[in-house]
């Protein structure tokens, strides 16, 4: 049985955020995530009812990180007005936050879709793009897969951007360095083979650095 306190003693005004607090917990309560579209724009949306009563569950037993199962996944949500026929634009967000509120919403157009999958990083980037991409798409129309494939490779992208862009601008700085140094000296055959590495580093590095920057 869980423990009441003793509220005869207490004053009007902390009783009444006491019973406030009370109240508060036991309201029913939904799951809602904030997602960063492909282009940055952030928006919250509540979770379906479905994964309202895994993610419940979940939260039972894993009381005070029960948001890392979901943080950082990528999850489709709808970024139009349902029409008459129930179609809806679809895009692949990836989850930033996810939060409890004592807040319930009927608009479709506010609710995620239940596809959510955490990626898996490695060295370069998403390693499971390809099941990602099929496991996202599952269910859409043509229009709404594209989308949902294009949006995967450009979060994925990003994410090599992030991780690579400084090492690689690094790397053309003192490979540029290193030839124009092995340039003013003499042609001893280490000095040819600093060189000839240097060479081949600054070509890679331009190279990643013109992928890194294409526009998606």
């Amino acid at each position: 049985m869980d423990h009441q306190p003793d509220m005869r003693d207490w004053s009007f005004a902390k009783r009444a955020l006491a019973e406030i607090e009370q109240a508060k917990r036991k309201k029913w309560y939904s799951f809602w995530v904030q997602v960063e579209l492909p282009n940055g724009e952030k928006h919250w949306y509540q979770l379906p009812k479905d994964v309202q009563y895994a993610m419940r569950q979940h939260e039972r037993k894993h009381h005070q990180d029960w948001f890392l199962i979901i943080k950082g996944a990528l999850i489709n949500v709808p970024v139009s007005a349902y029409d008459e026929k129930g179609d809806v634009e679809i895009k692949t967000g990836i989850i930033r936050r996810a939060e409890k509120r004592h807040q319930h919403t009927f608009d479709p157009a506010k609710i995620s879709r239940s596809q959510f999958v955490q990626p898996r990083y490695c060295w370069w980037g998403i390693s499971n793009q390809k099941e990602m991409i099929i496991y996202l798409q599952h269910n859409h129309n043509a229009a709404n897969r594209n989308e949902i494939r294009q949006d995967v490779r450009i979060i994925n992208h990003k994410w090599q951007k992030e991780h690579w862009q400084q090492p690689c601008q690094l790397a053309i700085k003192y490979g540029l360095l290193i030839s124009v140094l092995m340039l003013m000296g003499g042609w001893a055959p280490l000095r040819i083979l600093i060189f000839s590495g240097a060479i081949l580093v600054l070509l890679g590095s331009l190279l990643l650095n013109l992928y890194l920057n294409q526009v998606q």
